[in-house]
């Protein structure tokens, strides 16, 4: 995308060949953690920031180094990698996302928090000669490199819940918060009751805060211990406003940019073989899919899938994990096929309907290719994505943990109706290109940083 600049970006910010070799000038550390719901908008914003004239470095875990540089993206990884996490802990990737599933706080009292010293050594180290800090909102590390180096810190959200709006509080909360508050004492109770919460999981975040302290950094309290309100240059959201219209509290910093399309593989070329002679073969499919994450415990949901799409006698494809496969594909009858990870923006599209997770970026896929959506979310963000998704009039949704054949059943049964208004959608949301608008804003907040730097050395 052409920059806002009408001579191109600012000097500190063009391309090598015109600022000379000194890579580090223009550097920008990315750092993300998590699946690759986390790590596919992260890289599309890399591409987007490199258009502008930056230098971006992802840090995430080691296991992403060969997609990453395979991308043309400079990479260091951080602790723990997913290996030492497994060999640590005793447990498989399987087993950690049954026990995410199961314990909200599996996943910081276990996967993040005793990690917090070793994440911030190696992003502190990744952080020299950078312009600027972009942090995922759990990269908690990253923040504390930031102000640890006195750089720009710039929050991301990939979740609209993350927002912690009062106008429009999270909807996947077991909290008793207004949902659609339409009276000032309503949004003066949720604004209080998400004060309290926030304060409530602060003081929980024991870990964070006692290594602020051992780091000589400042206290932080609340959501700006957790996500950086106060201490973030600029938080931006990488979703659809679709999903989280602009709200009065969301602050000045706060930038709800849209969300980003971008696939693993997609541009070497087409679906694999087999799955797009399937998809010729007849009719569209329901496709089925658990993301990359939650699918490495869901081999008995697949199979409660299965016989869904045989009782309601249509076509199917189920994207599975990579070692379920073999498994899951036993004795299938022609009119369901199995595969691995595939591109969703070449496979949503030719769907009758999506039938996914809530992760954020299957959201997305399935918002731009207009397809009517069955939620059936498993854990976190998931329940709020769900809930935004029929809110918004695209999605029906049933609990993960409890899914039956019949439930499918009746549930797909509803979605024809959902096909309309999930076709208006995709005409607003595919003309979104979050990471490309995150980027810009990204560029003139340094661009005005530098320059009022620079006025105030004369």
């Amino acid at each position: 995308m052409a920059s806002d600049y009408p001579d191109g970006a600012p000097a500190l910010f063009r391309p090598a060949q015109e600022t000379g070799p000194d890579l580090s000038a223009r550097k920008i550390l990315i750092a993300t953690f998590g699946s690759l719901g986390d790590l596919h908008p992260f890289v599309a914003l890399a591409h987007a920031l490199r258009r502008e004239g930056f230098a971006p470095v992802i840090a995430t875990s080691a296991a992403y180094r060969e997609f990453i540089e395979g991308e043309g993206i400079s990479f260091v990884a951080i602790r723990p990698d997913a290996d030492d996490l497994t060999q640590r802990l005793g447990i498989d990737m399987e087993e950690i996302a049954r026990r995410m599933a199961a314990d909200d706080k599996f996943l910081f009292d276990t996967l993040i928090f005793p990690h917090l010293a070793e994440s911030y050594d190696d992003l502190l180290e990744a952080a020299e000669g950078a312009v600027a800090v972009v942090a995922h909102s759990l990269a908690f590390s990253a923040r504390l490199a930031a102000e640890s180096r006195g750089l720009p810190l710039i929050t991301v959200l990939l979740s609209p819940m993350m927002l912690y709006s009062a106008y429009d509080p999270p909807l996947g909360s077991k909290a008793p918060l207004r949902r659609a508050p339409a009276w000032p004492i309503e949004i003066a109770y949720n604004r209080l009751l998400l004060w309290s919460l926030s304060h409530a999981v602060a003081l929980w975040a024991e870990p964070l805060r006692r290594l602020r302290r051992e780091l000589g950094l400042r206290p932080r309290y609340g959501l700006d211990l957790l996500l950086g309100v106060k201490s973030s240059e600029a938080i931006i959201g990488l979703f659809s406003p679709t999903l989280a219209p602009p709200q009065p509290d969301h602050g000045t910093r706060t930038f709800v940019a849209g969300h980003t399309f971008h696939d693993r593989f997609v541009e070497r070329g087409a679906l694999p073989l087999d799955l797009e002679a399937f998809l010729d073969a007849g009719s569209p499919p329901i496709v089925f899919t658990l993301g990359s994450f939650v699918a490495r415990a869901g081999r008995n949901y697949y199979r409660t899938c299965i016989e869904a799409a045989q009782r309601l006698g249509k076509r199917a494809v189920l994207l599975a994990h990579d070692e379920h496969v073999a498994e899951l594909g036993r004795n299938l009858p022609q009119s369901v096929f199995i595969a691995p990870y595939a591109p969703h923006s070449g496979v949503f599209p030719r769907a009758l309907a999506v039938i996914h997770h809530g992760g954020i970026g299957t959201s997305g896929q399935a918002l731009r290719a207009g397809r009517p959506q069955l939620v059936t979310p498993f854990l976190g963000d998931q329940f709020d994505n769900a809930e935004r998704l029929q809110r918004l009039g695209v999605a029906r949704t049933i609990d993960g943990m409890s899914v039956t054949t019949a439930a499918l059943c009746d549930e797909i049964d509803g979605l024809g109706a959902l096909g309309a208004r999930a076709q208006a959608v995709s005409e607003i949301v595919r003309h979104e290109d979050g990471a490309a608008t995150a980027a810009l804003r990204i560029a003139a907040l340094l661009a005005e940083q530098h320059l009022a730097r620079a006025i105030a050395a004369q």
